[in-house]
C-alpha cells in the first residue's frame, strides 16, 4: 500500500529512521514529505491534500505541547496523526490522544513495532503503546460499573458517529460506510477514530465487543 506520509520532526536523523519505517510499512513507492516544525507541517498539509497520514513530533519548534496538535487537527480534521515522542508517560499519551491523535509511537520502539502502527492507523484503528492498551482496552466483564462507564462513552459519541458505529457493528467496511452515508471515505476513518478513542478501543473489533457487551445487560 503506498501512500503519501508526512514526517515532522526537527532532527534530521529521526526523519531518516522514519523513513525507514514507512518505506518498511508502505513500499518504496510512498511519497514522504519532510518538516521540521509545526509551521512547516501546517503549510505542507495546506499545499498537499493528498498526504494521508501525519507523524509528528509534539517536542518539535511551534508545538507549545499539544497545543500545536490541536492545531493540526483543525486544519485537517480528517488526516490521521501519529505522535511520535520521546515522552513515554501515560499522562502524555491520554492527553495526545484526548486532543485527537490516532496513535502514538514512542522513539524508543523497535522498527517493527513503528511499522505495525503505521498500518494500523492507516488501516482505519488507534494505535497505542501495548502498556497503555492493555490497561485501557479491555473487554467489560459483567460489572455494573463497566458496563455504566461504556454507556457513558456512547454518550459522547454524535449523532453522525453513533451512526457510523451502527455500521461497524453490522460488519460494513469504510467504503460502504462512506456509500451510504454520501460522505468522503476518509472523513468515515476519521469517525471511526473518534469513536475508538471515545469508547477507549483500539480497533473496530473491539468496539464491536464492547458494545456487545452492552447491549446483552
Amino acid at each position: 500500500m503506498e501512500a503519501t506520509v508526512l514526517i515532522a520532526d526537527d532532527h534530521p536523523l529521526f526523519r531518516e529512521a522514519m523513513r525507514l519505517v514507512v518505506s518498511s510499512a508502505l513500499g518504496e513507492g510512498s511519497e514522504i514529505v519532510e518538516c521540521e516544525s509545526l509551521d512547516a507541517a501546517l503549510d505542507a498539509v495546506r499545499r498537499n491534500p493528498a498526504i494521508e497520514l501525519a507523524m509528528i513530533d509534539i517536542n518539535m519548534p511551534g508545538m507549545d505541547g499539544l497545543a500545536g496538535l490541536a492545531r493540526l487537527r483543525q486544519q485537517a480534521p480528517t488526516l490521521p496523526v501519529i505522535v511520535v515522542s520521546a515522552d513515554e508517560r501515560h499522562s502524555t499519551v491520554e492527553a495526545a490522544m484526548s486532543v485527537g491523535a490516532s496513535g502514538f509511537i514512542p522513539k524508543s520502539f523497535s522498527r517493527d513495532s513503528m511499522t505495525e502502527a503505521v498500518n494500523a492507523v492507516l488501516g482505519g484503528d488507534i494505535y497505542l503503546p501495548p502498556s497503555l492498551a492493555d490497561r485501557d482496552t479491555g473487554v467489560p466483564g459483567s460489572s455494573p460499573e463497566q458496563l455504566q462507564d461504556l454507556a457513558s462513552r456512547l454518550a459522547l459519541l454524535t449523532k453522525q458517529e453513533r451512526c457510523v458505529l451502527d455500521y461497524i457493528v453490522g460488519g460494513k467496511s469504510n467504503k460502504v460506510v462512506a456509500i451510504e452515508l454520501n460522505i468522503a471515505e476518509s472523513t468515515v476513518k476519521a469517525h471511526v477514530s473518534a469513536i475508538l478513542r471515545k469508547l477507549k478501543v483500539s480497533s473496530r473489533t473491539q468496539a464491536v465487543i464492547k458494545v456487545g457487551a452492552l447491549l446483552r445487560m
